[in-house]
């Protein structure tokens, strides 16, 4: 598909009409790995009113519509909607339009990045990093599941519940609807733990957590936000949020009680939550992509998700788009800028991200310097 046969255009969200969602749900339904949750519109409606900056362009060649991509924008940064949060994103669209020459046509834009882009055609891959999205498969359901798993893991985690099950009391677990009052458990957990490990506060800005409260408020019978938790002698000792849509799960904000550490309370409540959503039929469990080695546990490696900055040559009638590769900073300053829309929240939240970095990692900190790091910060929304 040539850019010239196009035209994009920006819309609200909300006011999409029956046609262009009818166009969503079948453009969606042709390519299996837009099954995730980020990808239903129920999702992209509400993130649309709430991250700021929130847009969403609509693809038409001719009368009919050719595909959606749903973003944020800082600047002339273009993220994905409802970055930091939204692991997997890109185009819901039809075979073979770009996201590369999609963005050239956007106003405003002369760069956009990207952590998870699924669905991805050869114009968008040139200095993409490639990773791996991880998933398990439950659609043979949870023994053939366990089957396919590492002995020697699933007995070690017998053990330790026995152990923790004769430690500390009976076991319960649960896994239901979340509400506002689990998202603000695990909201409150999680921050604690943000700032034990000296990590940027995602959660800080406030939009992010009105963003899970409405999801919460959103859920259906097969849609919306779900809590797992375990108990321990009616102790909370870990619990997690996490999104459906369909057949379809996304682990989202686990957490866990670190005194309870050595009994591996946030693997067992994962395989617990595993079995759940087997026995609610769920057919695919998402854990992100291969950041941490823990995830290799629970599940195996299957499509190919792609991170990086694209960004547009300067210059007269639309040059084509330059690619870089993702640096592990970027990433964390891209979180920066998802969060803070204004260039005072972005300031103030890299400055204490590198306050931070100094004090675990005094020898980088001296090297990045304050001014520096706050100068590439600015650079990525110009």
């Amino acid at each position: 598909m040539q850019a010239d046969d196009i035209r994009v255009e920006i819309v609200d969200a909300a006011r999409l009409g029956p046609a262009e969602r009818a166009a969503w749900r079948d453009l969606r339904a042709t390519d299996p790995v837009l099954a995730s949750p980020y990808f239903d519109f129920r999702f992209i409606e509400i993130a649309a009113q709430i991250a700021p900056g929130a847009k969403l362009a609509v693809v038409r060649q001719g009368d009919a519509v050719q595909g959606f991509l749903p973003f944020q924008q800082r600047g002339a940064l273009l993220q994905p909607l409802a970055a930091p949060l939204s692991d997997f994103h890109g185009l819901i669209a039809a075979p073979g339009l770009s996201v590369a020459r999609l963005l050239a046509q956007l106003p405003g834009v002369r760069r956009a990045r990207f952590g998870g882009l699924v669905a991805a055609i050869s114009d968008d891959l040139p200095g993409l990093a490639p990773r791996r999205a991880m998933a398990a498969d439950l659609s043979h359901g949870f023994e053939t599941y366990l089957a396919g798993r590492d002995g020697r893991f699933l007995k070690d985690k017998r053990r330790r519940r026995r152990s923790l099950e004769r430690d500390h009391g009976p076991l319960s677990f649960s896994f239901r609807p979340a509400t506002r009052d689990d998202v603000a458990l695990i909201v409150a957990r999680k921050r604690a733990q943000i700032q034990r490990t000296h990590q940027y506060d995602v959660f800080a800005c406030g939009w992010t957590v009105s963003l899970l409260e409405q999801l919460a408020d959103a859920s259906a019978d097969d849609f919306g936000l779900r809590t797992a938790t375990l108990q321990a002698g009616g102790q909370v000792i870990a619990a997690e949020l996490g999104l459906l849509s369909g057949g379809r799960y996304h682990l989202w904000f686990p957490i866990y009680d670190p005194t309870f550490a050595r009994y591996s309370p946030g693997a067992l409540m994962t395989l617990d939550t595993l079995e759940a959503l087997a026995a609610a039929g769920v057919t695919r469990v998402d854990f992100g992509v291969d950041a941490d080695n823990y995830k290799r546990d629970f599940a195996d490696p299957f499509e190919a998700v792609f991170e990086g900055l694209i960004e547009r040559r300067r210059g007269p009638r639309g040059h084509p788009m330059r690619m870089m590769g993702a640096a592990r900073l970027a990433r964390r300053f891209d979180r920066i800028v998802a969060c803070e829309p204004g260039l005072v929240g972005q300031l103030r939240g890299g400055g204490g991200f590198l306050t931070a970095i100094a004090r675990r990692h005094p020898r980088l900190g001296a090297a990045l310097g304050l001014g520096f790091g706050l100068v590439g910060l600015a650079m990525m929304v110009d």
